[in-house]
């Protein structure tokens, strides 16, 4: 997708920079943490003597990487992590032998350091995603930054429910996406003007594409989601799609057929507008009983987003499976909750032509329910997703270190010790409940940043944790014998499972590295004495958990210093792999380091 770009003035200059830094910050910490931090090819403190004039200032870490043929990358960060994370505060200088120092753009940066890895003729996709992320990038600062100057007149709805929905803000207010992805804003697929009309990070509100559908079309799972769809269009003879997918469903055989017998017939949008998610598909409306998990056919980061047939069945299935474990975590672990999933829907047009082309139809206008919090719940713990809180605000300001600052001066502590409270409320819950699932249920969730929401207490700490999206829980057969799968299609239960290392390696990855880590690196605020501090109360949390397990071998290791592994999401990418086929990185231990001991 190309987006056509008007004149640019010295603000829209300004924010075409941020969003180059990002990007170049993005693409750098994979590649520091996939591969050259590995291989020994990078320097977290480079000390030489010869550097560019720009990068000699103070107060700075100079971060250098080896490339082949004598190559060499310099630029400056002013917080690096155990786990190789950095913020950088310049550009990325390049020297050849022979040659002097001179800074890059992404896509010069992009091109360098993929040139010696494996698969160039991978090499042009993954260059125009990076770039496909890198111009909506900035198409969404500039939105963003224009419609918080708009007066409030002209937001009037919006508005309304952010000021009074911390869920709503934190879903909308998402620009960087994933720290360590190289394409976190990637959508192909879609145009420019839909772009904006339906993306989370300019506050889209929009309703959906409805079609009036002969009820023998319609299929149900699980729970009836009628009221659901009859709240957001006031019928009960009608279905939605997503306004993305409404292209492709129109031009669709089946669909067409259905059409001309009188089965189907599209009537545009109508209806309650919707608020897309961090997620983008799924939409929110706070007076709805369900989040509406909806299928587009575009490329978000490494994925089309389409709800696959069987994840229609996994969805509704492990809701039904899990909910006697849902109601032994309000028991056991009371301050940590699953988000259910307990309907489907979807139209079933097989008596109209093949099973595969039915399969197209059936996975374009299907619908997972994911139950929402009520008003009361919101209205309590404020929730927000974690996404954002730990990633940076417009202004380059630590949008959780500003929270534990405001903490600190209500409960007069000072920084470093709201931040080990803040941490410990948090990572109580979401420790106590993931690894729970796992070692006592075998039951592997994904608590990444985007589907963890933290609730609070009134003084602002951490007191409740909510884990949603069934799309990534699966089970180790181990605990769940494939008898008591035998009621599902052999496609969905295969997709439900995952051997112990694998899920060991899933849930370790999602909790302590995307998750916590990226917690810790924002609270400790480039201090490494506070960074040592909060990890070692990550490992004594996991520690009395490795006592309440029955000390689970997995966690054993962790805790005697085995190292953490990393999804690869860069090279996941690269080899255009489906993201369950992932590669993992080893990661240094944090939970017993000394910086002093450290030199990459």
């Amino acid at each position: 997708m190309t987006l056509a770009l008007t004149p640019l003035s010295l603000r829209d200059l300004a924010l075409d920079g941020d969003a180059q830094r990002h990007a170049i910050e993005n693409l750098l910490n994979c590649y520091l943490r996939e591969y050259a931090l590995p291989r020994g090819e990078a320097d977290l403190d480079c000390q030489g003597l010869d550097l560019p004039m720009s990068l000699r200032q103070h107060g700075a870490r100079r971060i250098g990487i080896r490339l082949a043929q004598g190559a060499r990358l310099l630029l400056l960060a002013d917080r690096t992590s155990v786990l190789g994370r950095c913020r950088f505060i310049s550009a990325p200088y390049l020297k050849r032998p022979g040659q002097g120092w001179h800074p890059l753009h992404l896509a010069e940066l992009a091109r360098l350091l993929l040139a010696p890895l494996n698969g160039p003729e991978l090499h042009g996709e993954l260059l125009q995603q990076i770039d496909n992320s890198l111009q909506i990038t900035r198409t969404f600062l500039r939105h963003a930054h224009a419609a918080n100057q708009l007066p409030t007149a002209n937001r009037a709805q919006t508005d309304s429910h952010e000021r009074t929905d911390s869920l709503l803000a934190s879903e909308q207010h998402q620009i960087w996406g994933h720290a360590l992805h190289p394409t976190p804003k990637s959508r192909d697929g879609v145009s420019p003007q839909d772009l904006l009309a339906c993306s989370p990070e300019v506050g889209a509100l929009f309703p959906l594409h409805w079609f009036r559908v002969d009820p023998a079309l319609i299929r149900y799972q699980g729970e009836d989601p009628r009221a659901t769809l009859r709240q957001l269009c006031g019928r009960d003879d009608l279905y939605p799609c997503h306004p993305w997918e409404v292209q492709r469903v129109l031009a669709d055989p089946l669909v067409r057929r259905a059409q001309q017998l009188g089965l189907l017939e599209h009537l545009g949008t109508q209806g309650l507008a919707l608020y897309p998610t961090s997620s983008v598909r799924t939409l929110y409306h706070p007076e709805l009983a369900h989040f509406l998990k909806f299928s587009v056919h575009v490329r978000l980061t490494n994925c089309v987003r389409k709800n696959a047939w069987f994840e229609l069945d996994s969805a509704v299935a492990l809701t039904r499976l899990l909910t006697p474990l849902i109601s032994e975590l309000a028991q056991v672990q009371p301050g940590f909750e699953l988000m259910p999933e307990p309907a489907a829907s979807t139209l079933d047009l097989s008596a109209l032509g093949s099973l595969e082309q039915a399969r197209e139809v059936t996975e374009c206008f299907g619908i997972l329910y994911r139950q929402n919090l009520d008003a009361s719940c919101r209205q309590r713990y404020q929730p927000r997703v974690a996404m954002a809180l730990f990633t940076w605000d417009l202004h380059g300001q630590s949008v959780c270190q500003a929270l534990v600052e405001q903490c600190a001066t209500r409960l007069e502590l000072d920084y470093a010790t709201a931040a080990l409270r803040w941490l410990d409320g948090y990572a109580e819950q979401l420790l106590g409940g993931v690894l729970y699932c796992l070692f006592r249920k075998g039951v592997v969730l994904e608590p990444h940043l985007q589907n963890t929401l933290l609730g609070f207490d009134e003084h602002g700490l951490p007191c409740r944790v909510w884990i949603r999206d069934l799309e990534g829980t699966k089970l180790v057969p181990q605990h769940w014998p494939a008898a008591q799968l035998e009621h599902l299609a052999e496609r969905t239960r295969a997709s439900l499972y995952y051997a112990p290392e694998q899920a060991w390696k899933r849930v370790a990855y999602c909790t302590l590295v995307n998750n916590l880590g990226e917690a810790i690196f924002h609270l400790a605020a480039g201090e490494s004495g506070l960074e040592q501090r909060l990890w070692r109360q990550i490992g004594e949390l996991l520690e009395s958990q490795r006592q309440c397990l029955d000390d689970p071998p997995f966690l054993r290791e962790l805790c005697a210093g085995a190292p953490l592994p990393s999804k690869e999401n860069f090279m996941t990418r690269l080899l255009m792999r489906a993201d369950r086929e992932a590669g993992y990185t080893a990661l240094p231990n944090p939970l017993t380091y000394q910086r002093a001991e450290v030199r990459p």
